[in-house]
């Protein structure tokens, strides 16, 4: 099902972006992945990342995400990549919280040079047979901008990227976001409706709102690409690292 997370041991919101419908075509498997945090990765997940052939990681957390939850990582063979797109924003007071669609304008205000970092990344990696992993800290709203964008780039359909982006809401559901609750609740944070969709929520009027607001400002995925440096000959080599044509045709 697109937006189910798959099992990677300690993780949450970790899933691969392979068959999904790009038209005549579909995303190929094995290529791109996204997930939440990797602090807690055991050696049987660290395998699995090894088995997936993650080659980079692009880490979208902030220096004091980071600080508290460094990735699990040690022993494999990648590199591991930072890119802040939401500078400032996180530390904002429970007053000026943004709605989940101000948030991801924010990070289409910032996140332009990551995206095209995370799209030269996904294009060599796969040039050698290998795949690229980004992820935040609940793998929903920065990673989800930025896999969205690519996506959308490449001529994924949008009801697809938009079920792919509203899955992660049950795969955090239970036991991430009872932990979330928890941790708000010791520092005093009310558990108010706006602070639980911030937390957990991913409604695919979120992200409708997101890809209506690209369309206006940029054309689409690949004019904001474009827009912030990805040559033309750098995106069909993005499309030709993500697609495949479709074999149930």
């Amino acid at each position: 099902m697109i937006g189910q997370a798959v099992p990677l041991p300690k993780t949450y919101n970790f899933r691969g972006l392979g068959s999904l419908p790009a038209g005549k075509r579909r995303t190929k498997e094995g290529v791109f992945f996204r997930s939440d945090a990797l602090h807690l990765l055991s050696d049987e997940g660290r395998g699995l990342l090894r088995e997936l052939k993650v080659a980079t990681v692009l880490d979208l957390r902030d220096d004091e995400e980071v600080l508290h939850a460094p990735s699990a990582l040690a022993g494999l063979d990648l590199e591991v990549l930072r890119g802040n797109v939401l500078a400032g924003a996180l530390g904002a007071s429970l007053r000026d919280l943004p709605t989940l669609p101000g948030l991801y304008r924010m990070i289409l205000a910032q996140g332009g040079s990551v995206a095209v970092g995370l799209a030269r990344s996904v294009t060599a990696n796969a040039s050698q047979g290998r795949s690229t992993l980004v992820h935040c800290t609940a793998g929903k709203d920065r990673a989800g901008v930025m896999v969205a964008l690519l996506l959308d780039a490449v001529g994924v359909d949008r009801d697809v990227i938009v079920a792919d982006y509203a899955g992660t809401e049950a795969n955090l559901a239970g036991e991430w976001i009872e932990g979330v609750k928890a941790l708000l609740g010791k520092m005093g944070v009310p558990l108010t409706e706006q602070i639980l969709a911030i937390a957990g929520g991913s409604p695919a009027s979120a992200m409708l709102e997101t890809l209506d607001l690209l369309d206006a400002d940029f054309g689409g995925g690949a004019g904001y690409l474009g827009r912030h440096g990805l040559s033309d000959a750098e995106l069909e080599a993005l499309r030709a690292a993500l697609l495949q044509d479709d074999s149930s045709e």
